[in-house]
């Protein structure tokens, strides 16, 4: 054999070998774009239908007084008190108790609590004790918070809330009529910096376009379910039998922890957008809803931080093997979807189409720093909050 044909033979075969290894490139690349494209596609119905179902429907009910217990944990919320307890004073007689657990505050809260106390007599301060070394602090005081309270219904929020007869109302309502152990409302998120607005929305996003809420307490999958701590009201009878804070005493984020044991339980919980007259204001500024919301990032996906990075890839990147493997109308669809997805999420949570579209770009940045430091903080152990190691 000469050696021309040798040489020839041996181009042949690394023609052959690049181009299969062009192929299975290429069919990656196009197994990924299809997975890009399933993902905005359920994303996108998953947002539509929280966008039509909304809020849960109101069915009358008869008003008992001193049906409901308030309970509120609180450590180092004297600029935050103010603003719920004058909410709360506007609610009629089926609130019978405002009680609010003391966490070892070093700021102004007890003396805050004894000023509103003075102007209504269901309020009542709870000094806290050191929290037991295998419990979380707000765990502990919520427990606390439940072996003081009388109510049929117990209501926890957190001092950062301001809330009204119609949110309460419907609540009761919900949970009377429905027969469910919680009934949890995702308050809608006051955001007026920036980096509140980058960071914060992510909340809304994430909820509204991953979790069929009307739905989702018929799905068994525990993972399918949420809460949130803001605003959850539990009947009490059931509460008492289960004692769920206790139950997930040593788990960082108690509201997605204890929606996951009770239906894990095989009862009912229901978690719904909220009406306007029901809001939360979390963070100020972009530090404190980075360290905040890192804390818990993981836990929208089941704790699991590879989950949770698959979605930022996604969202953040999904255009891009779409452009290098299928066609611009597919490309153009994407972005349709994506696009129309946002502007859904914008109307379900209250907040501005506008500005969470031309936000888009940042809000992503943002959440790549978000869960750079929530994989920081759970590789170094190092998860800190309101100065206490979690």
């Amino acid at each position: 054999m000469s050696a021309l044909n040798i040489t020839t033979r041996t181009r042949i075969f690394k023609s052959v070998s690049l181009n299969r290894s062009i192929t299975v490139q290429m069919d990656f690349i196009t197994i990924l774009a299809f997975i890009a494209f399933t993902i905005i596609a359920v994303r996108w119905l998953t947002s539509f239908l929280n966008l039509l179902t909304g809020m849960p429907v109101f069915k009358s009910f008869t008003k008992q007084n001193s049906d409901v217990s308030i309970l509120i944990p609180a450590r180092n919320e004297a600029k935050n008190l103010p603003g719920l307890f004058q909410s709360l004073l506007k609610c009629d007689e089926t609130v019978g108790e405002i009680i609010i657990y003391d966490d070892q505050s070093e700021d102004e809260t007890a003396a805050i609590v004894k000023l509103w106390k003075s102007k209504d007599c269901r309020i009542r301060l709870i000094k806290g004790k050191e929290v037991p070394p295998d419990w979380k602090g707000k765990n502990h005081a919520c427990y606390r918070l439940a072996e003081k309270a009388r109510g049929n219904y117990l209501l926890f929020l957190d001092a950062d809330v301001t809330v009204n007869q119609d949110a309460l109302d419907l609540a009761l309502s919900n949970i009377k009529h429905n027969h469910l152990a919680l009934f949890s409302f995702f308050p809608h998120q006051e955001m007026k910096t920036l980096g509140e607005w980058l960071l914060v929305a992510q909340v809304n996003i994430i909820l509204i376009s991953l979790l069929p809420l009307a739905i989702s307490r018929f799905i068994p999958w525990s993972l399918m379910t949420a809460a949130n701590g803001q605003f959850m009201l539990f009947d009490g009878k059931i509460y008492r039998e289960h004692q769920f804070h206790q139950a997930v005493k040593n788990q960082a984020v108690e509201d997605i922890a204890i929606a996951q044991y009770i239906k894990k339980k095989n009862l009912k919980v229901r978690t719904a957008l909220a009406p306007e007259g029901l809001k939360c204001r979390m963070y100020t500024n972009y530090r404190d809803a980075l360290q905040g919301l890192a804390r818990s990032a993981r836990f929208f996906f089941g704790g699991n931080i590879f989950a949770g990075w698959i979605y930022v890839i996604f969202s953040s990147l999904g255009w891009l093997p779409i452009v290098l493997s299928i066609s611009p109308t597919w490309l153009l669809a994407y972005f349709l979807l994506l696009f129309s997805m946002r502007i859904f999420v914008s109307i379900a949570s209250g907040t501005s189409v506008i500005r969470n579209l031309l936000l888009m770009p940042l809000q992503q940045i943002a959440l790549i720093h978000l869960f750079y430091i929530a994989t920081r903080q759970l590789i170094l152990k190092e998860t800190t909050w309101k100065g206490r190691k979690i």
